[in-house]
């Protein structure tokens, strides 16, 4: 949450004043009142807000006021009521994947790096339902799903989940493309279901109360897992009460980790019902872009545009048929966007194979992995990639623990572990740079490990947000003609503090 801490009680003129930069939408926050329909009645009274959607399974309500209240204001004041649980922000969540244009069919590479083709003399997903809360998903395609119902379109409010984005159409593709029909690409889980929900619109985002929706949606019209290609750097109790509320009535939910290459996981990824994805290029390797850190579980195909380790003359990007630019076509895109669905994909080979339950398949899918990076557990590839025939062979044979296995795989390149329990290093401030718009300044930098977001100002102190994370900034409104001294100054979780050299910014 942003907020600031002046250093005396009089401000100076031409004090900075912070903006709020956090992506949400205005006139609207997400609540959970403690009580009964007349306990929230009085709640909405007693603000002057007003109930626009009720949220039934996790018992969260979307509220409106006027728009030009400020949404902190509205924070501020929920958040005082006793009567309130929990109040706040309906976030934006975005897509998290990169494309190029090329159009063209046959190279595959990830079927094989997570062992589909053998998988398939097992099972191909038959029976089971998966949910991709995403953009959408197209119809029409000269290849297109194997077997699609009807879904919904929590971002609009109507019965029609059509993608005009791709995203959403290149995921399900991922999980359950037409295979062995002679035509374009194949799928991890060819013959699953796919349930398109529609949370996000074709700018690519979304926010936390469509998400949250779609997620209960999903859940009690049948599926078994649940696909998030999405994220947001900003926790939200309304969607890590969607999640447990899948995970425990049995479904399995799959996430993206996000690509901010950053040294921790976006959100929901992060929740512990969730089962977060990073991304690895063709030689197994971690993808640059893809987020890594506490509470990675496993890493999927995601693609790397920027190489061609096949020699096939291609990015080795992950190739799928979608829509770019409204025309159908076969592309390769990469993110941990396209990771996620594999891991999807390969749950929904194990439910239909038998597995029993979210707890099962985690364990089957961890325990089966094929060991990246340091021995064992680490938070760059999590229990490692994973492999469909081993996690297939593993519940044949009982398995059901988590942990890892399989082919160990080491990367020479790879970072060191995280710094032990105790650790008295302060985060290291880099890549320091700053900008100004009219009135509007806004500070920049990054942390080699999560931490706070500050600037101490000479004459007016301190400004910030208690978020941990390794990108930063701050943006502020200031006096034209002023000239602002001030360092940065940024805090880990165990409490140690790097501040800057100073800076001065003139407007």
């Amino acid at each position: 949450m942003l907020f600031f801490l002046l250093a005396c009680a009089d401000v100076p003129d031409g004090a900075p004043e912070l903006v709020d930069t956090e992506p949400y939408l205005d006139g609207e926050v997400l609540v959970r009142v403690t009580g009964d329909a007349v306990t929230q009645m009085h709640v909405e009274e007693d603000h002057d807000v007003a109930e626009v959607e009720r949220m039934d399974g996790i018992a969260v309500v979307r509220l409106a006021f006027d728009a030009e209240r400020p949404v902190r204001g509205v924070l501020a004041d929920l958040g005082d009521d006793y009567r309130v649980e929990f109040v706040e922000p309906n976030h934006l969540v975005r897509t998290y994947a990169g494309a190029v244009n090329d159009s063209y069919a046959g190279y595959q590479w990830n079927l094989d790096a997570v062992a589909a083709p053998a998988a398939w003399a097992t099972t191909t997903g038959q029976g089971v339902t998966v949910a991709v809360l995403d953009t959408g998903v197209r119809t029409g395609g000269p290849d297109g799903i194997t077997k699609l119902l009807g879904g919904y379109d929590y971002y609009s409010g109507d019965n029609n989940p059509s993608d005009g984005n791709g995203h959403g159409t290149f995921v399900a593709g991922t999980i359950g493309q037409k295979t062995n029909n002679g035509e374009g690409v194949a799928g991890v889980a060819y013959n699953a279901t796919i349930l398109p929900v529609k949370v996000m619109g074709d700018d690519g985002t979304g926010d936390i109360g469509a998400i949250a929706n779609g997620l209960v949606y999903a859940t009690d019209s049948g599926a078994k897992v649940v696909n998030l290609s999405l994220g947001s750097a900003y926790p939200s109790s309304t969607l890590e009460s969607a999640c447990k509320y899948a995970h425990d009535r049995g479904v399995t939910v799959v996430a993206a980790s996000g690509n901010e290459y950053a040294t921790d996981l976006s959100y929901p990824a992060r929740y512990e019902s969730v089962i977060a994805v990073g991304a690895v290029g063709f030689s197994g390797g971690r993808a640059g872009y893809s987020n890594r850190g506490t509470g990675l579980d496993l890493v999927a195909p995601g693609g790397d545009l920027s190489k061609d380790e096949n020699g096939d003359g291609y990015a080795d990007g992950i190739l799928q048929e979608t829509i770019e630019s409204g025309a159908w076509t076969y592309t390769f895109w990469e993110g941990t966007s396209m990771a996620a669905p594999h891991v999807s994909a390969v749950a929904a080979l194990l439910y239909a194979a038998g597995a029993n339950g979210p707890d099962q398949v985690y364990g089957l899918l961890t325990a089966s992995a094929r060991d990246r990076g340091s021995a064992g557990y680490d938070t760059s590839y999590g229990y490692g990639s994973v492999d469909a025939a081993a996690a297939l062979a593993a519940l044949k044979a009982g398995g059901s623990t988590g942990g890892s296995g399989g082919e160990a795989w080491v990367d020479e390149g790879e970072e060191a572990p995280p710094a032990p329990a105790g650790d008295t290093l302060a985060p290291a401030i880099r890549d320091v740079s700053g900008y100004t718009q009219g009135k509007k300044f806004t500070l920049q930098w990054t942390t080699d490990e999560p931490a706070t977001t500050y600037a101490n100002f000479t004459s007016y102190g301190l400004y910030g947000d208690d978020t941990l994370t390794t990108v930063h900034a701050l943006s502020l409104n200031g006096s034209v003609g002023s000239t602002y001294t001030f360092t940065l100054v940024s805090a880990d979780a165990a409490g140690n503090t790097a501040e800057s050299t100073p800076y001065s910014i003139k407007l």
